[in-house]
């Protein structure tokens, strides 16, 4: 016999569609490996198996599977579950057959093994015990006998690390039966199962949240999501779930996890409410604060963890949900009180080496009933800030200015809502500190802030107007570095050369300078860069700024706007697979707030749209418009609704794709610089193509194009006219091969190409333009073009290579989900029968025509004659061409 611990399965695909309405039975998700192995375990011959695991963690679901299984097999099942209250009753589980009047004890458990082992049918009884750890003794005898003398298959769970009977510990420790400890799922499996109870998918980090909350303990989990959505705190919006702050424990929760630790002592308590209001924490902190012998008897108890790792070590809550169900049940003024003892501790005994102390500390003292100290709150949102959590930094620096903090402190926390996105309150702040008494160097620091914040609206006008006032001041008074940097993030929204000019005269000039105007002139040169196709000096400017930005206070913000750049560059240049490693790379930022998550879920649907990945790009960017973000926030959603209407547009849907439009005003260019208006306009336009009104989807995206070339962008020109040609558009070779001298990357050679070879007829060049745009990742141009390839060859009557380039296109038109114009007109009949596609599906898998005879049974001469036919129809002479040829899709 074997003992088993069966771990979380690997990740499975996502659910593509849902019903929109939540399951009343949560389906068994995560344990498809563990039904079939306890299946197997169960069928005569074998004993049967022991089933482990904590409370809540699926162990009486599986059994309920199991024993559906079998009765729809005809086998004879038998369930009973132990109870505390039945343990002092000599077989009390089996009270319902057990014989009351027997007055000899042995004949008794005869009595009752053989009504529980007497099988109606040929297969022998499967009998099922609940919490077996339970058991009386006579009961786990009862057990312990159809196991040894065979008479039964047997099924029982028991707690892990709960005392179990010795006759029901001898079951696996003596090898009759196997055992499987259960393990909690897994963060892919938890989101998976709240995705189908929920009828729709959840937002990344709120699916994060719950797995963190109950550790993959389903039982936890259903009482968790059951609370929170009937609260209206997880809630569906833009068709994704999402689910912000921390949970309302339940009263059925509650009691659940209160049962768990109801038999403890106080002391044991105590350690337990010590970290349910500073976890982790330090253990040499907790034992001075409570008692070894306690903090020991927890850990025993499963209730905490100490992980040894950690310098020095820091003892965990093992479930996060005790320490809110015990934060919930004690009043405000005790919390108080143990924060406020928490923090004077950690203050004598843990000097604040690090940036998380000295947050922690900060933290306790303002949510205590301790008097906070400005210096300390300042202290503490700078380091709060470092760690890339502005929403803490916020709170720290608002409690700073409420201590006393002055100026400095006000001006602090104008930078920390700025980096919130909660601009118009940055700007009354900062309006409040220019009405005070400051100097006129401090009057131009603080212009220069408000001319950044008025960017992140953005209002470029507002912006310009500000650095036209302080221009001359910002050199008499040493600031003029400051100033440029300025400049240049500004001008990068819409004049990239100037953009360029101002950057490198912030970067390299003497004078007084800062890693935030550094920031900003490393962000202008990757914007600027970017716009002009000069991707390598692009992306030299960001590898410098995330240097920069990971040791700065402005993590979290530099992150976003460098990361967000750099990767459209990558997209625009053509270099996919770059921008897939940088997608990765910024899904692993620092940052636990809306703004953070928003952006790693816009930056994979970005990514996803330009691979072609239609249902990714829908799916994520929805998630973006799903999370709550600052009223000021509004490029980041209407970037996400740009790229949804788009996506759904490419897939063919113009009604969606236009209902999201006219959800959206257009911004102007002098407003919102050319990154917006140009992707609303390239959305308008393949909105257009999906409605089918292509001469105006042309005039849109050649629009496009000309207003990216009057503003010196080529990059963007390149997409602009890349698409117009994708919708057959003949006019654009001429400029795209000019562009090839001027913009890296290589899309705009694979543009060029395409332009080319669509102007001049040429269909063999329309699909060498497809293999280029393929090799780098954009799979619906390389369809695209394929499509139109084949088109061409149709009309000059070159029927096998039409028949080639169609499958080409039809093969990535599948990858992609795409529906576009050049796709709709593909119109190339298959001339092959089904016979004939068959036996050329086994050529293209590598079986020679005597194994494809005997696949198919029929003989070698009957494959010939197919594929001689097959050549006729299509005049393609080779295998490898038919193979080529051959468009599973039709099968």
């Amino acid at each position: 016999m074997t003992t088993r611990l069966l771990g979380p399965m690997p990740s499975r695909a996502p659910v593509a569609s849902y019903s929109g309405a939540m399951v009343a039975v949560w389906p068994l998700v995560g344990r498809e490996e563990e039904l079939d192995w306890v299946s197997d375990s169960t069928t005569p011959p074998h004993l049967g198996v022991v089933l482990a695991g904590p409370a809540g963690v699926g162990k009486t679901r599986l059994v309920t599977e199991i024993l559906a299984l079998w009765r729809t097999r005809g086998r004879d099942c038998r369930w009973f579950g132990a109870t505390r209250s039945a343990q002092s009753v000599p077989l009390g589980v089996f009270a319902a057959i057990a014989e009351t009047s027997a007055i000899d004890p042995l004949r008794r458990i005869r009595d009752v093994i053989t009504t529980l082992t007497t099988s109606t049918s040929a297969q022998p009884v499967l009998l099922a015990i609940d919490d077996a750890h339970l058991l009386d003794e006579q009961s786990a005898l009862v057990l312990n006998q159809i196991v040894r003398h065979r008479r039964a298959s047997v099924l029982i769970t028991v707690r892990g690390g709960a005392p179990s009977p010795d006759a029901i510990r001898g079951l696996w420790k003596d090898q009759l039966l196997d055992r499987l400890d259960l393990q909690p799922l897994s963060t892919e499996e938890t989101t998976d199962l709240v995705t189908r109870v929920l009828g729709g998918p959840i937002e990344s980090s709120a699916a994060a949240a719950l797995w963190r909350y109950t550790r993959g303990n389903v039982l936890h989990l259903r009482h968790l999501v059951d609370g929170e959505r009937s609260a209206h705190r997880l809630a569906l919006r833009s068709g994704v779930w999402v689910w912000r702050g921390r949970p309302q424990v339940s009263a059925p929760l509650a009691e659940l996890v209160e049962a768990g630790i109801a038999r403890q002592p106080a002391p044991v308590l105590e350690v337990v409410d010590m970290l349910s209001v500073a976890d982790p924490l330090e253990v040499d902190v907790l034992t001075a604060l409570t008692d070894t012998d306690a903090v020991e008897s927890a850990v025993q108890a499963g209730l905490i963890g100490v992980d040894t790792a950690s310098v020095p070590p820091v003892a965990r809550l093992v479930h996060p949900l005790l320490g809110e169900v015990r934060r919930a049940n004690t009043l405000p003024s005790r919390l108080q009180t143990l924060r406020g003892t928490v923090a004077g501790a950690l203050e004598t005994r843990c000097p604040e080496t690090g940036l998380i102390q000295r947050v922690r500390r900060a933290v306790l003292v303002c949510e205590s009933d301790l008097a906070p100290n400005a210096q300390l709150c300042r202290d503490a949102a700078v380091a709060a800030l470092k760690l890339a959590d502005p929403v803490t930094a916020e709170r720290l620096a608002r409690r700073a200015v409420e201590a006393g903090g002055g100026r400095g402190a006000l001006l602090l926390h104008a930078g920390t809502l700025t980096h919130c996105i909660r601009l118009d309150e940055a700007l009354a702040v900062n309006t409040a500190l220019q009405r005070g008494d400051c100097s006129e160097r401090e009057r131009v620091f603080l212009t220069l802030n408000r001319a950044a914040i008025w960017t992140g609206k953005p209002d470029l006008p507002a912006a310009n107007r500000e650095l036209a006032e302080i221009e001359t001041a910002s050199a008499a008074c040493g600031l003029r570095r400051p100033f440029d940097a300025l400049k240049g993030w500004v001008a990068s929204f819409d004049t990239p050369a100037l953009a360029v000019d101002a950057a490198n005269a912030a970067l390299t000039a003497p004078g007084w300078f800062s890693e935030f105007f550094e920031l900003f002139a490393l962000t202008a040169l990757v914007r600027a860069h970017m716009a002009v196709g000069r991707y390598s000096e692009m992306s030299a400017a960001a590898d410098r700024g995330y240097a920069i930005a990971r040791e700065s206070v402005n993590t979290a913000t530099f992150h976003v706007n460098i990361g967000l750049h750099h990767l459209d560059g990558y997209h625009r240049g053509g270099y996919l697979d770059a921008a897939t490693r940088l997608t990765d790379d910024l899904h692993q930022a620092p940052g636990d707030f809306p703004i953070a998550f928003a952006f790693r879920a816009l930056s994979v649907a970005m990514t996803a749209l330009a691979c072609g990945d239609l249902l990714t790009a829908r799916t994520r960017s929805r998630e973006t418009l799903a999370i709550a973000l600052p009223r000021d926030s509004n490029w980041l959603p209407r970037t996400a609704h740009l790229i949804l209407a788009t996506a759904t547009a490419m897939s063919g849907d113009a009604t969606a794709a236009s209902a999201l439009l006219d959800d959206l005003e257009p911004r102007s260019t002098e407003s919102a610089g050319i990154i917006l208006t140009q992707t609303h306009a390239l959305a308008r336009a393949w909105t257009d193509a999906a409605a089918g009104v292509t001469s105006h989807a042309i005039a849109v995206a050649t629009d496009a194009a000309t207003i990216a070339q009057e503003h010196n962008r080529p990059a963007y020109e390149v997409v602009a006219r890349q698409t117009a040609t994708q919708f057959g558009d003949r006019s654009h070779a001429d400029r795209l091969t000019e562009l090839t001298a001027l913009v890296q990357g290589p899309r705009v050679g694979a543009a060029a190409a395409h332009a080319t070879a669509l102007r001049d007829n040429d269909p063999d060049g329309l699909c060498e333009a497809a293999r280029a745009y393929e090799a780098f990742g954009d799979l619906i141009a390389a369809a695209d073009t394929a499509a139109q390839g084949a088109d061409l060859f149709r009309r000059n009557g070159f029927r096998g290579a039409a028949l080639t380039a169609a499958a080409t296109a039809r093969r990535l038109a599948a990858r992609t989900g795409a529906d576009t114009p050049a796709l709709r007109a593909d119109t190339t009949p298959s001339p092959l029968t089904r016979r004939q596609r068959e036996v050329i599906a086994l050529v293209a898998a590598g079986l020679t025509n005597r194994q494809i005879a005997d696949r198919l049974v029929m003989s070698v001469r009957t494959v010939e004659g197919h594929l001689f036919r097959a050549s006729q129809k299509t005049g393609i002479n080779t295998r490898e061409g038919l193979a080529a040829a051959l468009d599973p899709s039709r099968d």
